[in-house]
């Protein structure tokens, strides 16, 4: 049967829909002929003719439904046939929808030409009445008219057709928000590719016709558009061309003074916005009517997100007005408009402490920063009358009134000559204010040298925003405002001590030699000397404020000696007499040496200086010599990271020649590269291991670790057989009873797997481990194998190898174990969190992005059936194994977790259910940071969760209630009400007993709670 034939049955017939057997047979038709769907619509065209209004509905349904898959077959020849076919059949309102459904599909086509889209645009424009469709189809033809202008302007702007009187048509009367986003869109378009001349007041009233818009968004708009993306959109539309200032500007102008609310500060913005693209000559004669009715708004200050648009549409007027200095026939009105601006403000600064005061000085500020006529304007006309205005004997508070309105100045100067933080901003001009930099400066340290604290932190205010200034503050004038800072460092005041910290920072950029020479030893004069040795009570004040002017290199260069003679001092004076002190010393000097060691000369100080240094006094006490530093575990930490930081950011020929020193030390026991009188008798590794028995022994093998651990892979070690080595370092950190020392020689075991694994190397662990470590794990020697045991199996997974997943199993298989469980739950710890020190890509170690993910995905289900598989009379066994999940939970990304939700509820359930305070705890750090947010994915285990954390408000921790009660808040907060609500009554109930909480921070997280419980629903 030939296809007219088959269609001809269709038709005759009751049916309606197309069957799916005649559109696969049009289909085929289609694609095996050349001129297929061009024989379909020639008999399309018969039966249009002859048939009633159902046969005519048929023929657009069926057409509509072959083009819609034969899309990428379309050819230009046959696009032309369906264009002309449409066009000619457009007269029922009925049809047109379908209608316009085929031509978005056609205007898709990439082998649809200029000519057929130019035919389409007319067939709209001329025989389709946009405003009668349905959203969807009026959708449809603004993305039509919107692909014509993206791929087919030239041809669009060389053509008869009338795009942009067919589009004003199209755009008239729309109200869908989201087909006027697509509207204003083309508008934007329009102007940027037509010529609008003979179309700007009819495109101008289409578009302003909307202003302003109050449309408000629906609460379930799936496109999510909202009424300030209305605005925006429009805004642009009206900013877009300076054609339209002649009719925008009264009616914009007519609008903020006759509207209230929204509507003026929709009003404000778009003046702001199109200042700027309308040009000086269209703003000027509404210039006055402008500035009286912003500068009426910032004076009443009704709110104050409308005095700041205010604001900011000064600035953009004034800035406006600004560049119309430069055009000789206006240049005397445009003066005259911003001087009427600026006179009244300056006459209200005759009495700075009034309220008017300090809204004149924001609208000086908004007016000075916009322009350089402005500013020197507002400088020349208020910088005399302010400054002669303070004195000293005045009430504080006009005084600082008076510092305000200079801050504010200082800050419009800035923000129009460029910040010294600015990069790449560089502008010719030079600010007027230096014309009266003494008298500014005389007026801010005048008024640092009082005894009101808030007359203080104004001026602090103001002198870091001249320090700020590019090119401001010079020579003396920069020492004395250092000197300055520096003696309100010493204030007991946090507040001042942190504005001069600011503002000593910016310095320490600036002028690293001034700040180094004039702060840094009043700062190392606050902490405790030979001369002066007491300690006071503010020493960490000192300390922070080090760490944060210290940090630059420039800074550090100065004073890194002076610091290591105070960790000198510390170390080996005051020692064990206050320990914390010892500790915030050396920590101080490793944070500023981590921050300057981004310089690579600092680096080289680090390895030439600064590491021999702390390698000898380290060497020196570890000998247990009288008189050395005094070391512990904590400093040793401190001076490892010293180390690490200066091997990771060498290069590889020095990490070389640092690798081979350190091995004489540490393995061979010769020092001789450090110091020729240096006793290392109980330095080697692998020496006598009972000299750590004693209990002021101190073991510094850490160092060690610190400098192998961060070497590249591409440094070969000293070492004639890796294995050997190997060997050695197991067995000597199972044997040492120094959990120093073993947990140093573990990490460099870890260290030289990761890096520097080769076949014979992981053949010789494997026997070793099946051989020596796992049979130890059931001697009374567990302990000391299973430390090591887990950091080779750190340093495998973290490179993704799979021998270390298969040591995985070992350490889960004791999360069972009585003696080693706990153990073994909290290696999942050291497993997946990171080590600062060694085994992360700052080391050069190898890391697989994905080994997280990994360990869970292998870990979960055993660890799931460990803990449903242990003997109820050992519930330990079973917090182990839920704790070791719990663990690695905390340490994998959230979403990985999120995404595993629905089979994590029964176990973070299940923990929640103990009475292990620390599996409790670490359960809902988890769970208040996963479940909250995923609830649509757990609606069936919800109430059980929410059930087991009213269980908590009474646990007998009260960190662990008020977590709890953290976690039901986060709930109520995010989760949706429909699905809440059920619960609602109990959770109110069972809050009662948390409400009398005999802890104020418990009973404060319960109240909030019940409050987010109360508003559900409401």
């Amino acid at each position: 049967m030939d296809i007219s034939q088959r269609l001809a049955e269709w038709f005759t017939s009751e049916k309606s829909e197309v069957e799916p057997s005649l559109l696969a047979h049009v289909l085929l038709y289609s694609t095996k002929n050349l001129t297929g769907l061009v024989d379909v619509l020639k008999c399309l065209a018969s039966f249009w003719d002859e048939g009633d209004a159902a046969c005519r509905t048929k023929c657009i349904e069926l057409l509509a439904q072959v083009v819609t898959p034969s899309q990428s077959a379309l050819d230009s020849t046959t696009n032309n046939a369906i264009i002309q076919f449409l066009s000619e059949r457009l007269d029922d309102p009925v049809l047109v929808p379908r209608c316009v459904d085929i031509f978005s599909i056609l205007i898709q086509s990439d082998s649809i030409s200029g000519t057929d889209v130019l035919q389409l645009c007319n067939a709209i424009f001329t025989h389709i009445k946009v405003k009668k469709l349905p959203q969807q189809s009026r959708y449809k033809i603004m993305v039509i008219l919107g692909k014509t202008l993206e791929k087919y302007a030239s041809e669009t702007q060389r053509s008869k057709v009338n795009f942009i009187g067919g589009f004003i048509n199209c755009m008239d009367g729309e109200k869908d928000p989201r087909n006027l986003m697509v509207a204003f869109e083309l508008v934007r378009a329009i102007i940027d590719r037509f010529d609008i001349s003979r179309h700007i007041e009819d495109l101008f009233d289409v578009v302003f016709c909307y202003f302003p818009i109050s449309f408000a968004a629906h609460a379930n708009d799936p496109f999510g558009i909202t009424t300030e993306d209305l605005k925006d959109s429009l805004r642009r539309c009206l900013a877009a061309t300076p054609y339209f200032a002649y009719y925008a500007t009264p009616l914009l102008i007519e609008k903020l003074l006759s509207t209230t609310g929204s509507a003026k500060k929709d009003a404000m913005e778009t003046i702001g916005l199109c200042a700027p693209a309308y040009g000086a000559h269209a703003i000027l004669p509404h210039a006055q009517d402008l500035f009286d009715a912003l500068v009426r708004e910032v004076y009443q200050e009704a709110d104050a997100s409308m005095v700041q648009v205010a604001l900011d549409t000064i600035h953009s007027v004034v800035a406006t007005l600004g560049t119309g200095i430069s055009i000789a026939n206006i240049r005397d009105p445009v003066e005259k408009a911003i001087d009427s601006l600026l006179h009244k403000c300056v006459q209200e600064l005759k009495e700075p402490e009034l309220k008017n005061a300090r809204s004149a000085a924001y609208i000086l500020r908004a007016a000075a920063s916009a322009s350089d006529p402005a500013c020197t304007s507002v400088t020349h006309t208020a910088l005399p009358i302010i400054c002669q205005q303070y004195k000293t004997t005045d009430p504080a508070i006009r005084r600082k009134a008076i510092l305000d309105i200079l801050t504010e100045l200082l800050v419009a100067s800035k923000k129009l000559y460029g910040s010294v933080e600015d990069v790449g901003y560089d502008r010719d001009f030079q600010t007027p204010l230096l014309m009266y930099k003494q008298q500014i400066l005389h007026v801010f340290m005048l008024s640092l040298n009082t005894t009101d604290a808030v007359l203080k932190q104004a001026s602090l205010k103001g002198i870091h925003e001249m320090v700020l200034m590019k090119q401001f503050l010079k020579g003396e004038e920069v020492n004395m405002t250092v000197d300055q800072l520096t003696a309100q460092l010493m204030q007991e005041d946090a507040q001042l001590r942190a504005l001069s910290l600011s503002t000593l920072g910016v310095v320490s950029k600036l002028y690293p030699m001034i700040l180094a020479q004039r702060t840094f030893p009043a700062l190392l004069e606050c902490l405790p000397s030979l001369e002066n040795p007491v300690i006071t009570e503010n020493y960490r004040n000192t300390l922070d404020q080090i760490q944060v002017l210290g940090g630059h290199p420039a800074v550090f260069r100065i004073i890194v000696q002076s610091i290591l003679e105070k960790v000198d001092f510390a170390c080996r004076r005051v020692g064990k007499d206050n320990i914390d002190f010892v500790h915030d010393v050396a920590l101080t000097l490793l944070k500023i040496y981590k921050a300057a060691s981004k310089d690579c000369e600092i680096v080289l100080y680090g390895r030439n200086a600064l590491l021999p240094t702390v390698l000898v006094e380290c060497i020196k006490s570890a000998s247990g010599v009288e008189g050395n530093w005094y070391l512990d575990d904590t400093l040793i930490e401190i001076f490892a990271m010293i180390a690490a930081i200066t091997t990771r950011l060498s290069s590889s020929s020095e990490q070389h020649t640092s690798i081979n020193d350190t091995f004489k030390l540490f393995v061979q026991g010769d020092g001789s590269q450090l110091d020729q009188n240096i006793q290392i008798d109980s330095l080697p590794i692998f020496g006598d291991i009972t000299t750590t028995t004693l209990p002021s022994a101190i073991d510094i093998t850490l160092l060690f670790t610190a400098i192998i651990g961060n070497c590249s892979k591409t440094v070969q070690l000293p070492i004639a057989s890796l294995s050997g080595f190997m060997t050695n370092l197991i067995q000597t950190a199972i044997q040492t009873p120094s959990e120093m020392r073993r947990l140093a020689l573990s990490k460099i075991a870890a260290s030289i797997l990761n890096k520097w694994l080769n076949d014979e190397l992981l053949s010789h662990v494997k026997h070793l481990v099946t051989e020596s470590m796992l049979p130890t794990l059931e001697t009374t020697g567990k302990r000391s194998t299973f430390v090591i045991l887990v950091w080779i199996i750190k340093s495998l997974i973290i490179r993704g190898h799979r021998y270390g997943f298969e040591l995985l199993d070992s350490v889960i298989k004791q999360c069972g174990s009585l003696e080693l469980g706990r153990d073994a739950a909290d290696s999942f710890i050291t497993l997946l969190h990171q080590d600062e020190l060694i085994l992360n890509k700052s080391s050069h170690a190898i890391v697989s992005i994905l080994f997280k993910q990994r360990v869970f995905t292998h870990c979960f289900r055993k660890l799931m059936d460990g803990a449903e598989s242990v003997d109820v009379r050992q519930p330990q066994l079973q917090v182990n194994y839920l704790l070791a999940l719990v663990h690695v939970l905390q340490n994998i990304p959230s979403q990985v977790a999120t995404n595993e939700l629905h089979r994590l509820m029964l176990p973070i359930i299940a923990a929640l259910s103990s009475h292990d305070s620390n599996l409790v705890q670490s359960t809902l750090t988890v769970a208040q940071d996963i479940v909250p947010n995923a609830q649509d994915l757990v609606v069936q285990h919800l109430g059980s969760f929410i059930h087991a954390l009213l269980r908590l408000t009474r646990f007998q921790s009260a960190n662990v209630r008020i977590a709890a009660l953290e976690c039901l808040a986060s709930i109520a907060l995010k989760g949706k009400p429909d699905v809440l609500r059920p619960f609602k009554p109990s959770v109110v109930k069972e809050l009662s007993a948390a409400l009398d909480d005999k802890k104020r921070l418990v009973r404060r997280n319960a109240v909030d709670c019940r409050e987010k419980w109360y508003a559900i629903g409401k």
